[in-house]
């Protein structure tokens, strides 16, 4: 990671993964991740490594 301590923002990632064109719900990230925490973490309900910022996005612990 470039940036480690940075936290991007919702929009920031929706715009990186599906481009600025993108039409739909910004729920579709959070499935996303979902579905990302239940492949890499030990409990996908009390993440470890994919955090969740609250009002801000989510952030990679290593």
């Amino acid at each position: 990671m470039t940036h480690p301590s940075r936290v991007p923002g919702r929009n920031f990632l929706l715009d990186r993964v599906w481009g600025h064109d993108f039409i739909g719900d910004v729920r579709t990230l959070d499935v996303h991740v979902r579905w990302l925490r239940e492949k890499i973490e030990r409990d996908p309900g009390r993440p470890e490594y994919l955090i969740t910022v609250h009002g801000v996005g989510y952030r990679f612990k290593d």
